[in-house]
């Protein structure tokens, strides 16, 4: 067997392991079914909120590295080219080249 196929069987009886894991805890939780359908509510929509933002963050940061690096790519080429390269101001505004 291949590492491969290792790491997906692997994987496989965690995810199997932990959903049953899941199911005995919900049999033997000390709180009515009902209350612990809404705490499983609860932490799903919480943990789906996170998700959203650590999606929303990852996102806005690599627009902001795609950003800086068509700028630089954009500086390097001037420069090939004999141009001066733009300057920042410190602001994200562009100043004209001295």
């Amino acid at each position: 067997m291949n590492d491969h196929t290792s790491h997906f069987t692997s994987m496989f009886y965690f995810l199997a392991g932990a959903v049953a894991g899941g199911g005995v805890a919900l049999l033997l939780a000390p709180q009515a079914g009902k209350l612990t359908r809404e705490l499983l509510r609860r932490k799903m929509r919480e943990t789906a909120d996170s998700a959203c933002d650590l999606k929303d963050q990852v996102i806005r940061r690599s627009e902001e590295i795609r950003d800086e690096a068509a700028h630089r790519a954009s500086d390097v080429a001037s420069a090939l080219a004999g141009r001066t390269p733009r300057k920042m101001n410190g602001h994200g505004d562009e100043v004209a080249p001295a």
